[in-house]
């Protein structure tokens, strides 16, 4: 189990240190956004390691798993980009997105609030949590 955490700890962290690496050439542009998609591979090891980075992933579905995961992505992202207006600017999680902005990490006490479990590490995503996106969202927005 400790090398699972171990697993989602440094796939967090391959996340956040791509993007740190290229923040200061990222547009920032609060009128637009930006989707990535992450290949990773792991090994027998369970180390992962990054593939590549697209900055334009396709989302075209090829089983109906796939179109479901894609669907409650693109969901998600109408929801991060909130045209009703209804976010405070202040959620860390919107669905199944973590999020970065401000460069504020989520602490382990929120995660452990939706993990359901101790965290024993600070980590800046909820990675590796069970995530119920429906009422997750039910509860943002009520």
């Amino acid at each position: 189990q400790e090398i699972v955490k171990q697993l989602f700890r440094q796939m967090d962290d391959i996340f956040i240190k791509s993007l740190e690496s290229v923040q200061k050439i990222i547009i920032n542009d609060k009128h637009c956004f930006e989707l990535y998609g992450f290949d990773l591979m792991i090994d027998n090891h369970l180390k992962p390691w990054i593939i590549e980075v697209n900055a334009s992933p396709s989302l075209t579905a090829s089983s109906p798993t796939d179109y479901d995961l894609k669907f409650g992505l693109l969901e998600d992202v109408l929801h991060v980009i909130d045209l009703e207006g209804r976010l405070t600017g202040e959620e860390k999680r919107i669905g199944g997105f973590d999020l970065l902005w401000n460069d504020g990490p989520v602490s382990a006490d929120e995660i452990a609030l939706y993990c359901g479990q101790p965290v024993s590490y600070s980590a800046n995503s909820y990675l590796g949590c069970y995530n119920d996106r429906e009422e997750h969202l039910k509860h943002l927005f009520k």
